[in-house]
């Protein structure tokens, strides 16, 4: 299976989303368009901890697929395809992308815990600049989590000791990565009103423990 192919069929039909579900639905449903004899399911708990579910998780002949997503948004508000959408402004962004390097670190533990796989994805789509741009300060608390393009995610992350514990309150623990993952951003949509540039990233996990870059 090649996620890029299903997303690009998305990225004709819908150009924005209500939220993650809805995202995370119409994906699933345009891979299940692209290979018939799949196997879906959402919110999948997965063998090594089933108390926390893999967003999509796919089933194809002998192989296995899961899929980890995050739908990020500014403030917006257009009409788009004769429907109107309002998404609100997340923020946090730091945490957001401690969230997002999270992701990674799910797909490789799963990987670790299921028969089968193949690989596995870390998908992200956002209208919020502040992912795709490079941090201005490097010194920033959250600089290691950084998921702007170009980034090198692999090791171990902490946070800086300028981050407030509040903010990060149930993220405190550093994250560890046994890959090395380039970070890509491209372009989703355009639509023409306040915050319409939609960009996203997918990370490929590979089936070994060696070097994978993001597409």
């Amino acid at each position: 299976m090649d996620i890029a192919i299903p997303l690009t069929k998305l990225k004709n039909k819908r150009k924005v989303f209500h939220s993650e579900a809805d995202f995370q639905f119409a994906l699933a449903w345009e891979i299940q368009l692209r290979y018939p004899d799949a196997t879906i399911r959402l919110e999948y708990p997965p063998p090594n901890d089933p108390t926390k579910y893999i967003d999509i998780f796919v089933r194809l002949g002998g192989d296995v697929y899961p899929i980890e997503l995050k739908y990020k948004t500014k403030l917006f508000s257009a009409v788009v395809g004769g429907e109107k959408y309002y998404l609100k402004n997340h923020g946090a962004q730091d945490v957001g992308k401690y969230d997002f390097v999270k992701d990674i670190c799910r797909v490789e533990a799963f990987r670790e815990h299921v028969s089968g796989y193949r690989e596995g994805y870390a998908i992200w789509l956002t209208n919020d600049p502040s992912y795709w741009n490079k941090p201005k300060n490097d010194t920033a608390g959250y600089s290691e989590f950084s998921v702007h393009n170009g980034a090198v995610k692999e090791g171990t992350m902490s946070w800086g000791v300028s981050m407030n514990e509040g903010s990060i309150k149930g993220r405190e623990k550093p994250l560890t990565l046994s890959g090395c993952y380039r970070i890509d951003w491209h372009d989703y949509s355009r639509v023409d009103a306040k915050n319409g540039v939609f960009m996203y990233a997918i990370v490929r996990v590979d089936v070994t423990k060696s070097r994978t870059d993001a597409v």
